[in-house]
């Protein structure tokens, strides 16, 4: 087996030890080619890498200033598109730079992809078990999880038809991140890539649905792991809701923004079967997480007039980067 990967990165020189570690993760488990972008990066970074992997080929494309998530990732895939060395039979494994894959992936994957009838359109998405409780739990969400859904939560939502059990420990999610997508090139060409306009999240999940769109299936198991080399903005132990940390302050609140104005306009356009239920789901989304974490606070009211507007360029499809959002 052969694969590429593509790796994005950003910020300031103290993410520079994480891209390190990634790449050589993937250096050690067999990776023939290195596709680094550097989305923005507030200094030197091609330099540092190609000296300190001198002898390893890795290519690098810079932008000046962040693109976002939805233009970086798709940069990098454009780059190993554009690539004639890289065979349509080749693998493209995508990651961000705060994750590491074992050394033993390779033989891993052989190992189970070989069990599946070759003839299945499907690709891989490798399992970050400290951010996914899916084998623990024995069951994935399906489609139905998220028809009409905001943000992940919907009121009207019949449980008993969301969720598949695991079949011969194998899942089948149906949104994904970008950190961990493992296809074939062959089958990359033919996926379309997410609307830039996204610029951060939900990106991957419009990805995720282009993928489904041209009949591939999703596949993870918990022997092809990726390991977190840091944690997400919203993992910390305390602090789980998004809206607790949006109306506490506990962190930027353009990130909460952007979540959820992406979510709505990704919702609306894929997945609503039921207008009342939907526009039912917006309302309640933000009313009740107001009362529950925002009535008492003193900014209150001004982050909720900010998530209505957000709702609003959602519903309108008012996309791309809105300069006032601090991520």
């Amino acid at each position: 087996m052969s694969f590429v990967s593509i790796i994005v990165t950003y910020g300031n020189v103290d993410r520079y030890e994480g891209v390190v570690n990634t790449i050589e993760s993937v250096v050690d488990a067999g990776t023939k080619k290195v596709f680094l972008v550097d989305n923005g990066c507030h200094y030197s970074i091609s330099s540092k890498i190609k000296n300190q992997f001198s002898g390893f080929n890795i290519r690098v494309r810079r932008f000046e200033e962040n693109k976002g998530s939805a233009e970086g990732f798709s940069t990098g895939i454009k780059m190993v598109m554009e690539d004639a060395q890289v065979s349509g039979q080749t693998y493209i494994l995508i990651l961000d730079d705060d994750v590491l894959l074992d050394r033993n992936f390779a033989d891993r994957f052989l190992s189970i992809n070989q069990t599946l009838v070759e003839s299945n359109k499907h690709v891989w998405s490798l399992f970050r078990k400290d951010r996914d409780e899916t084998f623990a739990n024995g069951y994935d969400r399906n489609i139905n999880y998220y028809y009409n859904s905001v943000a992940g939560f919907s009121l009207l939502r019949k449980s008993r038809k969301n969720f598949n059990s695991i079949l011969n420990n194998i899942s089948c999610p149906i949104f994904v991140p970008w950190a961990g997508l493992f296809i074939k090139k062959k089958d990359l060409v033919s996926i379309e890539l997410p609307d830039p306009k996204f610029f951060v999240y939900e990106d991957d999940a419009d990805f995720s649905l282009n993928i489904r769109k041209q009949e591939y299936k999703i596949l993870r198991s918990p022997e092809l792991v990726l390991r977190e080399n840091s944690k997400s903005w919203f993992e910390s132990d305390s602090k789980k809701s998004g809206y607790k940390i949006y109306y506490g302050g506990f962190a930027n609140s353009g990130r909460f923004l952007y979540k959820v104005r992406n979510n709505i306009y990704l919702i609306r356009r894929n997945l609503v079967t039921n207008v009342f239920a939907f526009y039912t789901n917006v309302f309640i989304f933000i009313i009740a997480g107001f009362i529950k974490y925002g009535k008492f606070n003193k900014d209150g009211f001004t982050r909720l007039k900010l998530l209505c507007q957000a709702v609003t360029d959602g519903l309108r499809k008012n996309l791309g980067e809105n300069k006032n959002w601090k991520l």
